[in-house]
């Protein structure tokens, strides 16, 4: 069974998949099944990290093995979970929920569709629909409104580091 860090304390992360599609830069993203967190909004593949398994030896950088393997659960895209790195990182926020007293640490990454094996997107039963997007396209989404504006947030964070990487 999946489970959080602890009852208070949440890792989020979600990845913007890029990909030069017909000339443009497109970002991936994911309609999400009637869930209890932004039901039916569009997201991006990712999600918490697990709390390690009890044999797990000590161990550094495990985010990277988990959202790695949040990728490819959500999105059939193996991806080297070493590119999970600071270089990649593109969005970092906390968020203190009061009424359930949780604490959340989200992270964004910004990887290119060509850093994955680049086999078809296989969307998981967590999901209704794909899209490959343009920045111009992204207002036609919803992401959760309020709630989801972290994940416009990353979407936007990721097309400006690639138009700055091509300056």
């Amino acid at each position: 069974m999946k489970q959080q860090l602890t009852d208070q304390v949440k890792f989020l992360h979600k990845v913007v998949i890029m990909k030069t599609e017909q000339g443009q830069q497109r970002a991936l993203i994911l309609k999400r099944n009637n869930v209890s967190s932004r039901p039916g909004a569009w997201d991006l593949p990712g999600g918490n990290a697990e709390w390690p398994q009890a044999q797990q030896n000590s161990v550094a950088d495990l985010h990277q093995l988990d959202i790695a393997r949040e990728v490819k659960e959500e999105s059939n895209l193996a991806v080297n979970p070493e590119i999970f790195d600071l270089e990649h990182l593109l969005f970092f926020m906390t968020y203190f929920e009061a009424d359930r007293q949780i604490y959340t640490v989200i992270c964004g990454w910004g990887i290119n569709f060509t850093d994955t094996d680049q086999e078809v997107v296989k969307i998981s039963d967590e999901h209704l629909d794909q899209a490959w997007i343009t920045l111009e396209e992204l207002d036609n989404y919803n992401f959760g409104e309020a709630k989801g504006e972290f994940i416009k947030d990353m979407i936007k964070n990721a097309f400006s580091r690639l138009a700055n990487a091509k300056n």
